[in-house]
């Protein structure tokens, strides 16, 4: 189903990383676009893919990596490469601001001077994620701890992911997208699909024309990208995420470009993949509140319990694998309330979850 940008493209340029460590490759995957990988340093990811569009009055940028020297070395590179200044790159669009796609845009700004633009959502969050990070902690903690986050977990759960806000340098956007949008860049007219899930504000870049699909987060080719319920999350994230995926799967877009792994065809198939697979994830749930009746578990409890990888138990993931698996196991347990096909109880200063006999 997928094809390597070797395949897809022209000139790939392989980026060394070190021993035995490499980026994938620099690849003009159509006339006029390029994907340009960027090193995520101690992140099982490895990578994120940033997409270069060349455009009438310079070129435009999606997703920029996070704030570190290696991911701003390598970028210059790239561009080098290419014989493109830094100043060329007139516009930057943010699929979301996670840090891995967003962090970088501030240094960006003031290097190229780019105007930036990404989702009107993500914009409110910028300030709760970012400047009032201790605040947000505090209220983290206390959620984690109702949904059953053993006290010597805590800390550890909650501060899992602190070390990614150093890798941000705040910008705010010149332009806020709704969905909608017509992005033109040369030969490209991009529409904006706003796909929620991932984040509130996911944005996909779909060009109609020539079938082409920057599908940032939202659909990837080989993992599943994490759907939390955050103690700030509004509404129903997975139900947005699934509603998404069905609306990306009746697109005509025959190559994909995704924000990690490679570039691939066969977008309906995967998204179907994707799919089923939450919907094992909803089935597991259920079969582990069934297995007595009226069992009680919290969101903690659940987590525990579940399949999160073939080689790995509960017992090795990290805190902060942790607490993404919480907040999966709860975003999963959300929308099963919200059909009806469990219950919610708050007892003992904390919420439970069980199957009605």
């Amino acid at each position: 189903m997928t094809d390597s940008p070797a395949t897809l493209g022209h000139a790939p340029h392989r980026v060394s990383r070190g021993a035995n460590q490499a980026l994938p490759e620099r690849a003009e995957l159509l006339p006029g676009i390029w994907r340009l990988p960027l090193p995520l340093r101690d992140s099982p990811l490895g990578h994120v893919n940033t997409y270069l569009v060349r455009s009438d009055d310079g070129y435009l940028l999606v997703d920029c990596g996070w704030d570190t020297a290696d991911t701003l070395h390598t970028l210059e590179g790239h561009l080098r490469a290419l014989d493109i200044r830094m100043p060329d790159v007139r516009h930057l669009v943010i699929t979301h601001i996670h840090p891995d796609h967003y962090g970088l845009a501030g240094r960006l700004r003031e290097i190229s001077s780019a105007d930036l633009s990404f989702h009107r959502l993500e914009r409110l969050y910028i300030e709760s994620r970012y400047v009032d990070a201790d605040e947000l902690l505090g209220e983290m903690r206390e959620w984690l701890r109702l949904n059953g986050t053993p006290p010597d977990e805590l800390d550890r759960l909650n501060r899992g992911s602190m070390s990614m806000m150093e890798r941000v340098q705040i910008a705010f956007p010149d332009r806020t997208l709704d969905g909608g949008e017509e992005i033109t860049s040369g030969r490209f007219s991009f529409r904006v699909i706003w796909t929620p899930g991932h984040s509130a504000g996911h944005i996909c870049l779909y060009d109609q024309r020539n079938k082409l699909l920057l599908s940032g987060d939202h659909v990837l080719p080989h993992i599943t990208p994490s759907v939390g319920l955050h103690v700030r999350a509004m509404g129903n994230p997975l139900a947005d995420y699934l509603d998404s995926l069905r609306l990306v799967r009746k697109l005509q877009a025959e190559l994909v470009l995704p924000g990690h792994g490679e570039p691939f065809r066969g977008l309906p198939e995967r998204t179907d993949e994707l799919l089923a697979h939450h919907q094992r994830r909803l089935d597991e749930i259920l079969e582990l509140l069934s297995e007595r009746p009226g069992l009680e578990l919290s969101g903690y409890e659940i987590a525990a319990r579940m399949r999160w990888s073939r080689q790995r138990t509960w017992d090795d993931l990290s805190g902060f694998e942790r607490r993404m698996a919480v907040t999966e196991a709860l975003a999963h347990i959300e929308l099963l309330h919200d059909r009806g096909d469990l219950e919610k109880r708050h007892s003992n200063g904390g919420i439970r979850y069980v199957v009605e006999a």
